[in-house]
């Protein structure tokens, strides 16, 4: 109650006393995920409304809609929730210039309460996201104000599982923009640079500019994000290019498909390490390997060469051949 009071307060002041002069614009950053139904059923899709309105409704309804909770939130904390006024209902209702989205793995997901889900299913779909907010909220204009990956502190400057999250979700972007007609109006990457991440503190890396907090420089090095970044907003998204565009076909008649087996690696490692045990020559045909192959075949997968070796031991102290 006393954030979207605090909120209303801020957005007044501004639009009395600096707005005039100024002509900016002013919001509340909102963080949310995205949650799919478990099964395509009336209470799932209900639960998943539940868990968007527990999630995001309960600052965006009272700010961009009436001043007032979700209704699925007053009807389940009903003895918690406190009940606003009329006068502050009007006071808080559309104190937001436009929606600013926050969508990542950190607030987005890893801190989200476990209940909050309401045993649905997460999902990284921003264009679904943007949607939703679109359709939920009266069509406003949606600024994403931070969006973006993880990867490991141990991670240097190759941060391809970054990249392709980034890439994912401005192409999620684009598409709500193009195709689903939602007025999205900008995008912030986070971060800069690598820094200290909430509950995971410096275990994970979120900055396009890689850090070495072990110097004493602190140097900033672009990562292959930063770069892939950097030409992104250069060419201001992606240009019709040939390796951009989907391609349909079907591949020449005579074109070979397959499946590899790990057969040949694995009679390699049981003769392998059949000669580590018995340095005398041998072949397939030795009658001496003839219950060898099959045993150590049906204990194979996943195995080491030093596990076959164990495993040819074992066999040979209980005269398995």
């Amino acid at each position: 109650m006393h954030l979207p009071r605090a909120h209303a307060k801020v957005w007044h002041l501004y639009n009395t006393s600096f707005r005039p002069t100024q002509g900016g614009q002013v919001s509340i950053a909102l963080s949310s995920h995205w949650i799919s139904p478990r099964r395509m059923t009336d209470h799932s899709i209900k639960e998943c409304q539940k868990s968007m309105d527990f999630v995001l409704g309960w600052f965006a309804k009272p700010i961009f809609i009436d001043g007032d909770y979700p209704e699925s939130m007053k009807n389940n904390l009903s003895s918690l929730l406190p009940d606003f006024t009329e006068p502050e209902k009007k006071f808080i209702k559309g104190t937001a210039d436009f929606f600013a989205l926050s969508f990542g793995p950190t607030l987005s997901f890893q801190l989200l309460d476990p209940h909050m889900k309401f045993r649905q299913l997460e999902s990284p779909s921003l264009r679904q996201l943007l949607s939703w907010i679109d359709l939920e909220y009266n069509h406003p204009q949606i600024f994403i104000v931070e969006n973006g990956w993880f990867v490991s502190g141990t991670t240097k400057r190759d941060d391809a599982k970054y990249m392709y999250y980034l890439k994912k979700f401005i192409m999620e972007t684009l598409k709500a923009i193009k195709l689903d007609g939602v007025d999205v109006i900008g995008y912030t990457a986070w971060s800069l640079m690598d820094g200290f991440e909430w509950h995971r503190g410096y275990s994970i890396r979120r900055g396009l500019f890689y850090v070495d907090f072990l110097s004493q420089e602190k140097m900033l090095l672009p990562k292959s994000s930063a770069l892939f970044y950097q030409k992104l907003i250069e060419k201001n998204g992606f240009p019709p290019l040939p390796e951009n565009q989907p391609l349909e076909g079907t591949f020449p008649c005579d074109f070979a498909w397959g499946i590899v087996d790990n057969y040949i690696q694995t009679i390699q490692l049981i003769l392998q390490a059949v000669s580590d045990l018995n340095p005398h020559p041998f072949h397939l045909k030795d009658d001496w390997l003839t219950p060898v192959i099959p045993a150590l075949w049906e204990a194979e997968v996943g195995r080491s060469r030093q596990e076959i070796k164990t495993i040819l031991a074992n066999m040979v102290k209980l005269r398995l051949y």
